[in-house]
C-alpha cells in the first residue's frame, strides 16, 4: 500500500515539474503583450533569413550534384550551420509577424 501512494505523489510531482513556471502565473484577463519591432529591423531580419535560405538551398544543390561522400559530408556540415543560424532568426520573425 506504502508503494502505491508513494508511486502516486512522485507521479504528481513528476507532473508539476513539467508545467511551465508561466502556466502557474497565467492570468487570461492581463495577457502579455505581443512582441514588435520597428519596421528597419524587420527589413533587415528578413534580408537576412533571405540570404539565408538562398544560401541554404544553394548548399543543397550541391549536395545533390557532389558525388564524393566526404565533400558531401563537409556540405552537410554547413548545411547544419546555415540552419542554427537561420532558425531562431525565422522563429523570431514569425513572433513578431504574428503580432502585426
Amino acid at each position: 500500500m506504502r508503494i502505491a501512494v508513494f508511486l502516486a505523489v512522485l507521479a504528481m510531482l513528476a507532473g508539476c515539474t513539467v508545467v511551465p513556471r508561466d502556466a502557474w502565473t497565467f492570468d487570461p484577463t492581463h495577457p502579455r503583450p505581443l512582441a514588435t519591432l520597428p519596421m528597419e529591423e524587420i527589413v533587415m531580419l528578413t534580408d537576412r533569413v533571405a540570404q539565408l535560405q538562398l544560401e541554404r538551398n544553394d548548399i543543397r544543390g550541391r549536395i545533390a550534384q557532389e558525388p564524393d561522400i566526404w565533400a558531401r559530408q563537409r556540405l552537410y556540415a554547413r548545411l547544419h550551420g546555415v540552419g542554427m543560424d537561420l532558425s531562431p532568426l525565422e522563429r523570431r520573425l514569425a513572433s513578431v509577424a504574428s503580432a502585426r
